[in-house]
C-alpha cells in the first residue's frame, strides 16, 4: 500500500505547526486578533514608551490607563476565562475563552512587550480571579464588570520587602476594629499600585486572609519605583498606616483554617504563572524572527551574516527551543482546559520556559550589532531586560527548581 505525503513549506514561526493542528477556529480568532493589536497599537510606541516619553499622555499612570481601555474594548481579555463572568456583565451573549485561547493571547501579546503581558496577567489572572474566585455577591458584582472594561484598574499587594519567595513571613496585618479592619504593613513591585482597588493579602490572627482595598482609603498610600525594565508600566511600592476598611471588604472564601491559609493567593499566583509560561514564547520568538531578519540582510565578509554556520548553529538552537517550549504551553492548556492542571506543572514549565526565554534573548543581544543597547534600534534589548525580571518575579527560578523537587521527591528542601 503506498503512502502518500504532502510536502508542506517549512515556516519558522511554527515550525511543528502547533497553531495550525491544535487551535480550534475560534482560538485562531483570538490569537489573530491580538497579534493585530500588538501590531497597530503597541509596536509603534513601545519604544517611545520604554524611553520614559508618554506623550500625549500627562503622565505614566494615564498611559497605562490608555492601554489598559484599549486592550479591554479591542480584545475584552480581561477575565474571558472566567465561566459566569457574563452573569456579573449582564451580558446574555457572553461567552468565556479556552485557557487555551487565553495562553496564545498573551503569546501575542508579550511579543510586543512584557509589561503589556503582565498588565492583562495582573488585570485577570490575580485580581479577577481573586474577587470571582473568593469574594461575595456583592463584591463580584461592583467589580468584576468595571475590571473587565478596563473603567477600573486592580492591582495585588502579596510581596513585602522582607518575604519574597517566602509569603508566609508576612508582615502586613489586619486587626479587627468595630465592624471594619485597620491594616498596617508594606508591599512591594506591584504592577499598576496606583489602581482603583487593591487585593491586598495580610495576616490576621487566624491566619492571612484577602482584603479588597479601595483607592483613597485613609492610612493607605503608594509610591512608584523608578526602574529599569518594564518601563511602559509602573511598578510601586504599597504602604498602610492604620489603614482601616470596611468589613465587608474581607474576601469571604479566603478564610481559611490554620495551615491552609496561603492556599488563597498561591492559587491566584498559579493563574497568572501559567500566562507567563505562554507569554515568554512570544517575547522569545520576537526576537528570533528580529535576529533571522537582521542577519539575512546584514553583510560582513561579503556575504550576509545568516550564511555563516556559526550563526546558522545558534539560529537553530534558538528555534528549537522556543518550539520545545511551545509544546510544553501546549500540554499545559490541553491540561487546564481538562481541569487537571496542578501548579507544580505550571512551576515546571515557568522553570524551562522563562529560563530559555531569558537564554535566547540574550544569545539575539549578542547577534545583533552594538546599537542593541539603544533604545531605537531593536526589539531584542528591551525584551532581555524585562524577561530577566520575569524570571524573578511570580516565583524565582530557584523556588519553581524547588517546588518540582518536592513532587518528584516528597522532601521539601525550602
Amino acid at each position: 500500500m503506498e503512502i502518500k505525503t504532502t510536502k508542506y513549506k517549512i515556516d519558522a514561526s511554527d515550525y511543528y505547526r502547533t497553531d495550525e493542528l491544535f487551535l480550534a477556529e475560534e482560538e485562531k480568532i483570538v490569537r489573530d486578533s491580538a497579534k493585530a493589536f500588538v501590531k497597530k497599537e503597541i509596536l509603534p510606541h513601545i519604544q517611545t514608551w520604554d524611553k520614559g516619553i508618554v506623550s500625549p499622555h500627562r503622565t505614566q499612570e494615564d498611559l497605562v490607563r490608555s492601554i489598559a481601555k484599549k486592550v479591554a474594548e479591542n480584545l475584552g481579555i480581561f477575565g474571558l476565562t472566567l465561566t459566569d463572568l457574563g452573569k456579573y456583565l449582564e451580558d446574555s451573549s457572553f461567552e468565556p475563552i479556552s485557557h487555551t485561547a487565553y495562553g496564545v493571547a498573551l503569546r501575542e501579546i508579550e511579543a510586543g512587550d512584557s509589561t503589556l503581558r503582565s498588565l492583562v496577567s495582573v488585570q485577570s489572572s490575580l485580581c479577577m480571579f481573586a474577587i470571582y474566585q473568593y469574594g461575595s455577591e456583592e463584591q463580584k458584582k461592583k467589580w468584576l464588570p468595571a475590571l473587565h472594561r478596563a473603567e477600573k484598574l486592580a492591582c495585588f499587594g502579596l510581596t513585602e520587602p522582607q518575604g519574597g519567595s517566602d509569603p508566609g513571613n508576612m508582615m502586613t496585618t489586619a486587626v479587627r476594629k468595630g465592624h471594619g479592619w485597620v491594616l498596617n504593613g508594606n508591599k512591594v513591585w506591584i504592577t499598576n499600585g496606583f489602581a482603583d482597588v487593591a487585593v491586598v493579602w495580610a495576616k490576621t490572627s487566624e491566619g492571612i486572609r484577602g482584603f479588597l482595598v479601595e483607592k483613597g482609603a485613609p492610612g493607605f498610600s503608594n509610591r512608584s519605583e523608578e526602574k529599569w525594565t518594564f518601563r511602559a508600566g509602573i511598578a510601586s511600592s504599597l504602604s498602610f498606616s492604620n489603614c482601616e476598611i470596611p468589613g465587608e471588604n474581607l474576601l469571604p472564601k479566603t478564610v481559611q483554617p490554620p495551615g491552609k491559609d496561603l492556599a488563597s493567593p498561591l492559587s491566584c499566583l498559579t493563574e497568572a504563572r501559567y500566562g507567563i509560561c505562554w507569554g515568554v514564547v512570544g517575547a522569545a520568538r520576537a526576537c528570533f524572527e528580529e535576529v533571522v531578519q537582521v542577519t539575512k540582510t546584514r553583510k560582513m565578509f561579503g556575504v550576509p551574516l545568516a550564511q555563516k554556520q556559526e550563526i546558522q548553529r545558534k539560529l537553530v538552537w534558538i528555534l528549537n527551543e522556543i518550539e520545545n517550549s511551545q509544546l510544553v504551553v501546549y500540554q499545559l492548556g490541553r491540561l487546564k482546559d481538562q481541569g487537571k492542571l496542578s501548579y507544580a506543572h505550571v512551576s515546571m514549565a515557568k522553570y524551562n520556559n522563562v529560563s530559555k526565554a531569558c537564554d535566547i534573548s540574550r544569545l539575539c543581544v549578542e547577534l545583533l550589532p552594538a546599537d542593541v543597547f539603544t533604545f531605537d534600534a531593536y526589539h531584542s534589548g528591551r525584551h532581555f531586560r524585562n524577561l530577566e525580571v520575569v524570571k524573578k518575579y511570580e516565583g524565582t527560578h530557584e523556588v519553581h527548581t524547588f517546588v518540582v523537587g518536592r513532587e518528584i521527591t516528597g522532601l521539601n528542601a525550602f
